[in-house]
Formats: C-alpha cells, structure tokens, sequence
C-alpha cells in the first residue's frame, strides 16, 4: 500500500488527474482500494479534489 502512495504521488506531480487516470499511471488495480487511499491522503492534506474539474492535485 505504501508503494500505491508513491505512485499515487509520482503521478500527480506532473498535472492534476481523474481517477482513472490515476490507476492507469500508478498501476492501481481496484478502484476502490485507489479511491480509499486519495481519501485517506486528502484528510492527511496531501492532496486535493477540486469538485468542478472531478480531478485530483497535490496540496
């Protein structure tokens, strides 16, 4: 799972992504356990969902 985390990160670095945008760079499988850990990151306040575009950036 951490390793999940890095990638999750590596591939916001570069721009801001949907979800399954998100499991197709960071080789994510499930999309609930993805879903689960951008959650889990965002109450950490390391990244952010902005509601308008439906994507995902780093904090």
């Amino acid at each position: 799972m951490l390793n999940d985390r890095e990638n999750i990160l590596s591939s916001l670095r570069q721009n801001a992504l949907k979800v399954r945008e998100i499991m197709k760079r960071a080789n994510v499988a499930n999309e609930e356990v993805c879903q689960a850990l951008l959650l889990k990151m965002r109450d950490e306040g390391v990244v952010k969902f902005d509601i308008h575009s439906g994507r995902w950036l780093i904090a």
